[in-house]
């Protein structure tokens, strides 16, 4: 304590208690501040069909889907508060994207509105509907949305906390053709993830077949999956010793 400073305990009482009625009011203000935001909070609307908005768009689709791409991305702001996440209805939401996707199949805006954007919600629910959208519009060009699908196998490992899911989605990407232009990085998740599933074998068989194919051409990705094979038989083997112990 600073000198000619008063310890708290020995101010007058009635600071003291003003102090905290004071206190108190201010949180019970900003806490119904908080309960107005939310009731002024205007629902997302449902969109229109894709022949209404082809009509709209009188050959302009691609360009109609980029506004309404703008406009639901600017729906959280409204009145000049920026609203949570969460109070948006994340089917609906889904619903958006998809009719987005279709005006405009060239655009990935969609997909990356998905994964960089709302993705943030702390719902699981609503982060399994946008990790279900993603996989499911990867399909429509792996080319142009691998990218996407990779950070979905993060989020549903690392936020959601499903490995299972996450191995999912990775293998998606490792069943790619070769003509998916990709770095092998990419195709890799699988390994990782099955040996954080205690798969040890499998993991270790996809990097000796990979190691026996032409498939890996980078000295910096063959080095790594190396690296990974050592590590994967060494934990494999400690846990066999381990088992017979």
């Amino acid at each position: 304590m600073r000198r000619g400073e008063r310890p708290l305990v020995q101010l007058p009482r009635s600071l003291l208690l003003a102090f905290v009625i004071l206190l108190a009011a201010q949180l019970i203000y900003h806490r119904h501040a908080e309960r107005q935001l939310d009731a002024s909070y205007r629902d997302l609307s449902s969109p229109l069909s894709g022949a209404s908005y082809r009509a709209i768009g009188m050959g302009s689709e691609q360009l109609l889907g980029y506004l309404l791409a703008i406009r639901l991305q600017l729906h959280d702001n409204q009145a000049g508060q920026h609203f949570n996440y969460d109070l948006i209805d994340y089917g609906l939401l889904i619903d958006w994207l998809d009719r987005i996707t279709e005006l405009s199949p060239g655009t990935e805006y969609p997909m990356l509105l998905a994964a960089r954007v709302y993705s943030s919600t702390g719902d699981h629910s609503r982060l399994r509907l946008l990790l279900e959208f993603i996989a499911r519009r990867f399909e429509d060009d792996p080319q142009r949305h691998w990218r996407r699908l990779a950070e979905a196998c993060l989020l549903a490992r690392h936020k959601l906390g499903d490995l299972e899911l996450a191995l999912r989605l990775a293998e998606r990407l490792a069943r790619q053709p070769p003509s998916v232009n990709m770095p092998q990085w990419a195709r890799d998740f699988r390994v990782l993830l099955l040996a954080e599933l205690n798969e040890l074998e499998a993991a270790i068989a996809i990097i000796e077949a990979l190691l026996q194919t032409d498939a890996i051409d980078d000295p910096d990705e063959e080095r790594f999956l190396r690296e990974k094979l050592l590590e994967f038989q060494q934990q494999l083997f400690e846990s066999r010793q381990s088992g017979l112990d």
